[in-house]
């Protein structure tokens, strides 16, 4: 029998600062499918694209005569979902499959609570056709426990060609060049970067800057190692000045949902966007194409460098009673035809190593091509879920989130708050991302 009641400090952890139980953000459902057909699936993708990311495999699995139930929850970086999930698994309502990614996922399979789907894995050949990192990901004590949909880069620079080509303003790859860039596009009347003051997207843009500054192996030492002393070098504070000069640059940051930056971007309301390529997909509803309409170049300081996360869908163990479809979809999810048509429209690209992404925009094959380079230097989110657990990452968050809104607070503080949370934390007890 599973202890439920061992969620219990995951979703009051993952709430509110005050201690608050979790709210769900989405109606709680009256019950669970009993039908062995249809796998509900609890999911945090509620864009456009990844609405029809999302329903490009509902459309698949129906081919194979399974239904998907939808469960979304509304809420960016996918934290209501989480909570969503903590509350039905307690109240013994879990669905059949859940977005969980990264250390996420591991919390979860520590707990027993999720399928085993090596046999799906030895069927399909997961180890030979995904890459390595991906593998790595799925494996808890020698076990895959979720299925792998697409790999997301998070250290993403957007330059809108249109706005620079009207402007005359060549494409910076620099932080130099896109100061200067910024004071003609503000003269101009155009608002230089699309930012929000949404906790995650303030975080994630934080990240990008931490790891532009501190350079991949410092930065793997802070968030895989967890290491205190890293937090000491130089970088970090110039990380936390970084982000107060591009906020800076923003027409009077608010908390926004990210679709609203992009779809300022795509208008030309604003010209530099810093965003994980899910953008990427939102872009391409609104009718904009990777390197011809807009360029996606690294963040300064990070060319080279593939700053990840993957998106999985685990199956929910329950009573073992939907099995046998559980498998058939994750054997569909890892499938190379799969793999393509979600990418495609999800903006990430494909887990396997034998995909023609040539079908991909330019874009997404710099992507791929970039994190199948073997000289590669791969170092994984943590506002994503690939480093951190989720009470570590929320915390961070915070901190980061606090420093932005707090005008008084010196990016020497913030650091001294990074490392203390890193104390508090407690040194890596989960497996490090290779």
């Amino acid at each position: 029998m599973f202890n439920f009641l061992a969620l219990a400090p995951i979703g009051l952890m993952a709430a509110a600062p005050g201690g608050a139980a979790p709210q769900p953000s989405a109606p709680m459902p009256t019950a669970i499918s009993d039908s062995a057909t249809e796998l509900n699936v609890l999911h945090w993708w509620t864009s456009t694209s990844e609405r029809a990311a999302a329903d490009h495999v509902a459309a698949r699995m129906a081919e194979l005569g399974l239904r998907w139930v939808d469960g979304a929850v509304a809420g960016g970086g996918g934290g209501p979902a989480i909570k969503v999930l903590n509350e039905r698994t307690l109240r013994g309502m879990a669905p059949k499959v859940a977005q969980l990614n990264g250390q996420a996922t591991i919390e979860w399979a520590e707990m027993g609570l999720l399928l085993e789907l090596d046999g799906v894995a030895k069927r399909r050949q997961w180890a030979r056709t995904m890459f390595p990192q991906v593998i790595a990901q799925l494996n808890v004590r020698e076990h895959v426990v979720a299925a792998p949909l697409g790999i997301h880069r998070i250290n993403n620079l957007y330059l809108n060609k249109a706005v620079f080509r009207r402007l005359k303003i060549e494409l910076p790859t620099t932080w130099a060049g896109l100061q200067s860039a910024a004071l003609v596009l503000r003269a101009a009347g155009v608002t230089p970067v699309a930012f929000s003051d949404e906790p995650w997207q303030v975080a994630t843009v934080f990240e990008t800057l931490l790891l532009a500054e501190a350079g991949p192996a410092l930065y793997r030492r802070m968030v895989e190692q967890r290491d205190p002393q890293a937090f000491n070098d130089a970088s970090v504070e110039r990380a936390f000045q970084r982000l107060r000069d591009w906020r800076n640059l923003a027409a009077g940051p608010v908390e926004r949902p990210w679709t609203a930056l992009v779809a300022d971007f795509a208008a030309g309301r604003s010209a530099m966007l810093i965003m994980g390529d899910w953008a990427r997909g939102e872009l391409g509803t609104l009718g904009l194409e990777g390197g011809r309409d807009f360029a996606c170049q690294a963040v300064p300081g990070t060319t080279g460098v593939h700053q990840f996360s993957i998106d999985t869908l685990a199956m929910l163990a329950g009573n073992y009673a939907a099995q046998a479809e559980q498998e058939k979809m994750a054997e569909l999810l890892g499938s190379a035809t799969l793999q393509l048509g979600y990418n495609r429209i999800k903006g990430s690209v494909p887990v396997r190593r034998d995909v023609p992404v040539d079908e991909l925009d330019l874009c997404a094959q710099q992507s791929y091509q970039l994190f199948a380079n073997p000289a590669t230097a791969r170092v994984p989110s943590l506002v994503h879920r690939m480093a951190f657990d989720e009470v570590g990452k929320n915390a961070f968050i915070e901190t980061v989130h606090r420093f932005a809104l707090d005008p008084k607070q010196t990016p020497a503080a913030a650091q001294r708050k990074l490392q203390g949370l890193l104390r508090a934390l407690g040194p890596k007890s989960l497996k490090p991302t290779p």
